[in-house]
């Protein structure tokens, strides 16, 4: 049969000595090339923009895990504007994990390039494989926007047991606000509040759901994502603020459409169940732009202020 294969199977039934049989179709999965393309535009504490194409194969034919998907011609082209060939490199620059004897082909912008794309442009994507086909897409960067009180990339002095709250300007565009805190010198410090924590660093996401949701707490309301995971006393503490001696890089991302319609996660579904993806042709997959301000919080470990010559933090 058209799209799959029919087989029949037995099934055994024990009941009263007898037997039936059922038929069972089993359809072949269809194996598709699936590209993932993210135009991060950033400055502040890790830099400059990032482009990446990651681009596998589903498993349809080919067995367990993601296959690659080499030589690949990807092209990023802003209207009215220049265009940039991503380069072929190696796969820890697009993924940081993959499924159990999986890959795929990793492709970017190196950060010698000249960025050529900023908040507000009008991108659009065309990929033509190896084995023939293309795929194609479009993106509108979220517009810029600022973190308020804290210059791009700061730093910041915050009293311990202390809540921040955060605000920045809205990007014009955007479909949501990814907010996300890497938190260190964690270990030390909560052994201090009698909280035993494995690592010394933690990672919290928040979310603000709509263009117009500028505000979010740090670090309380940053670890949304994470309430059912983190240890019950360190949660709480989190309510309250960050205890002396750590410190947190602060991100927040204003994401576009095609982002938000492709990422799904856990509880991480800000616009539905089922993953829509923003690429045609030969295959499938997303084409995103975000554009990410950053700024790191340190938290006073004097009782008095010390020596720092850090500015204070926003009032909240």
């Amino acid at each position: 049969m058209a799209g799959g294969r029919r087989i029949r199977a037995m099934v055994v039934s024990l009941a009263l000595g007898g037997c039936t049989l059922q038929e069972i179709t089993i359809v072949d999965v269809e194996d598709v090339i699936v590209a993932e393309v993210h135009v991060q535009i950033g400055e502040g504490l890790f830099g400059g923009d990032r482009v990446t194409a990651f681009l596998h194969r589903t498993v349809g034919g080919l067995g367990e895990g993601f296959h690659p998907v080499p030589g690949a011609r990807i092209i990023i082209t802003r209207d009215g504007g220049p265009s940039v060939e991503l380069a072929a490199t190696a796969i820890e620059r697009c993924v940081s994990a993959t499924p159990e004897g999986g890959t795929g082909s990793c492709y970017w912008m190196a950060p010698t390039a000249s960025a050529p794309f900023g908040p507000g442009d009008h991108l659009r994507l065309r990929i033509d494989l190896a084995s023939g086909g293309a795929l194609t897409s479009a993106t509108v960067v979220p517009g810029d926007f600022a973190i308020l009180g804290v210059a791009e990339g700061a730093q910041c002095l915050l009293p311990p047991s202390t809540p921040l709250t955060v605000r920045w300007t809205a990007s014009e565009g955007t479909w949501a606000y990814v907010n996300e805190t890497l938190i260190v010198g964690i270990k030390d410090a909560f052994a201090l509040l009698g909280i035993d924590v494995e690592s010394d660093t933690l990672e919290l996401l928040g979310l603000s759901i709509s263009a117009s949701d500028t505000t979010i707490v740090f670090p309380g309301e940053f670890g949304i994502f994470s309430r059912f995971e983190l240890d019950q006393e360190l949660a709480t503490s989190l309510q309250d603020g960050l205890p002396p001696g750590t410190r947190a890089a602060v991100m927040i991302s204003a994401t576009d459409r095609n982002y938000v319609n492709w990422v799904r996660g856990g509880n991480f579904n800000p616009s539905g169940q089922v993953r829509v993806p923003s690429i045609r042709g030969d295959g499938t997959g997303v084409f995103a732009s975000t554009v990410t301000r950053t700024f790191e919080v340190v938290v006073d470990p004097a009782p008095l202020g010390g020596a720092f010559s850090v500015p204070a933090c926003p009032a909240s």
